[in-house]
């Protein structure tokens, strides 16, 4: 690659990913967003890399003060030693009084524009962090005079050899595009809040002038000490190559119902009502799954997570004094404190990290609730399957209804991109509630068509005879 498209890492590790290695070098990036999104926080962490790596960085700050800076840092447990901090009010330079040829404003902010570019020349500094662009652009009397300023402070920070970060709040009432059209690199930052739980963050790079970048939305969260971005997923960038498994339920009479095992990349929906026997029959895969040696990862939105551990020790023939095999990764799932993006990021690195076979969603429900603002789960799912397909790894996905499937409405929809379902539900015999099972889709070799009882015991599951929907005194009819 040619030198001025190399790139410098934003400490970042996920967000080197999403920019394909970095900003570009000895360029001009606008970070922009509303307050409160965390470019100063951004800024800031990629200054304390670019000190880690021996280089020279100049914090400017328009806005903030010294002292904020560091409290902002202390905040993340984080030391700014090493970083330069100038701190640059707009107010008009000495000698300029009232009688001049230019505006107040004209002389402001060309002063301004002035000051900053001699900072960062007389510091010879690498990385430069400019804070924020929206007290420059209150000195400009109009559009086009900001944008003449705007090039001009580019084209001087660019011959100083930095590379830079403009941090702008975006405040302005109408929406103007100078700043973006000036820089080389934009990223936007974004905070959208839920009508329950925690705001949703995420970002966006809106150009790179001259480098690739994976395009989109992107899920992020800041934490004490670290950002967290969350790449979204491209299943088609994803493939390995793993010895093809198949997983047997060990339920007898469930696998000659359902024609075999569940082989390598299929995708499973186990559909009922709440009750019903869903998870239970899901934690027989996984049973035998790590009894096998493969690693298992369950996500589960609904379930306390130590009743879903006391549940998988007694079905593992564990006593309460042993802990859970470590190829077993339970993962307790807060649908008002996650986003879209976090959660696929929580499934990958299972299967990148841990080599995960088998992935089990409990329940889809739950996890429709955390992106309904984005009204796309079929199209997230479908690249989530595709993905753990190309990975060799099998999923089932738990969905809660108590009607006829209706694959119009979601996350009944889900079974039509879904290679295999599986409906269990509740019939009335007598005066007794009993449960039943069948296999309403296969899409890989054939299977049972009988519907017959299903009971839970202390051992897990028992199939019993046919049930008969003509006279099972009052049993709904199961569709497909």
């Amino acid at each position: 690659m040619s030198q001025e498209l190399s790139r410098v890492a934003t400490g970042v590790p996920e967000l080197d990913a999403v920019l394909r290695g970095g900003m570009l070098r000895n360029r001009i990036h606008l970070i922009e967003g509303r307050p409160g999104t965390g470019k100063t926080t951004l800024g800031l962490r990629y200054l304390m890399h670019g000190i880690a790596k021996g280089e020279t960085c100049l914090y400017v700050t328009l806005s903030e003060t010294r002292q904020e800076l560091h409290a902002t840092a202390a905040n993340h447990g984080w030391s700014l030693a090493g970083i330069c901090i100038e701190e640059l009010l707009p107010l008009p330079p000495e000698g300029v009084q009232g009688q001049t040829i230019l505006l107040p404003t004209d002389s402001e902010l060309s002063a301004l524009v002035d000051r900053i570019s001699d900072l960062v020349i007389s510091a010879d500094a690498d990385h430069v962090v400019v804070d924020s662009m929206v007290e420059i652009r209150l000195l400009a009397r109009d559009s086009a005079h900001y944008r003449r300023q705007i090039i001009e402070l580019r084209q001087r920070l660019s011959s100083a050899g930095a590379t830079v970060l403009l941090l702008d709040d975006l405040t302005s009432d109408g929406r103007e595009f100078e700043l973006q059209s000036a820089v080389h690199g934009v990223l936007t930052l974004e905070q959208i809040e839920r009508s329950f739980g925690a705001a949703r963050r995420r970002m966006r790079v809106v150009k790179m002038r001259g480098g690739d970048f994976q395009s989109g939305w992107h899920d992020y969260a800041i934490l004490t000490g670290e950002i967290l971005v969350f790449p979204s997923l491209i299943a088609q960038e994803h493939h390995r190559d793993e010895p093809e498994i198949h997983a047997l339920s060990h339920v007898d009479g469930f696998d000659r119902m359902f024609g075999g095992p569940m082989s390598t990349g299929s995708s499973t929906m186990l559909i009922g009502p709440s009750g019903v026997g869903k998870s239970t029959l899901a934690l027989q895969y996984a049973l035998s799954m790590v009894r096998a040696g493969h690693h298992v990862g369950y996500f589960t939105f609904d379930e306390d997570e130590s009743t879903l551990r006391s549940r998988i020790v007694g079905h593992m023939g564990l006593d309460e004094r042993t802990r859970q095999p470590r190829n077993f990764h339970l993962n307790r799932i807060n649908p008002s404190r996650i986003s879209p993006g976090e959660f696929i990021w929580k499934v990958r690195r299972l299967v990148e990290d841990q080599n995960a076979r088998l992935v089990i969603v409990d329940s889809i429900n739950s996890y429709l609730d955390v992106i309904r603002e984005e009204k796309s789960l079929l199209l997230q799912m479908n690249e989530l399957f595709s993905y753990l397909a190309n990975m060799n790894v099998m999923s089932i996905i738990i969905g809660a209804h108590s009607a006829g499937l209706d694959t119009s409405k979601e996350p009944d929809a889900l079974s039509i991109i879904t290679d295999n379902i599986i409906s269990l539900r509740y019939f009335e015999r007598g005066t007794a509630v009993h449960k039943a099972v069948c296999v309403l889709k296969k899409r890989h070799g054939p299977h049972s068509h009988e519907i017959r009882s299903f009971r839970l015991t202390d051992d897990g599951v028992e199939i019993g005879a046919p049930v008969d929907p003509g006279g099972n005194g009052g049993a709904l009819p199961i569709e497909s």
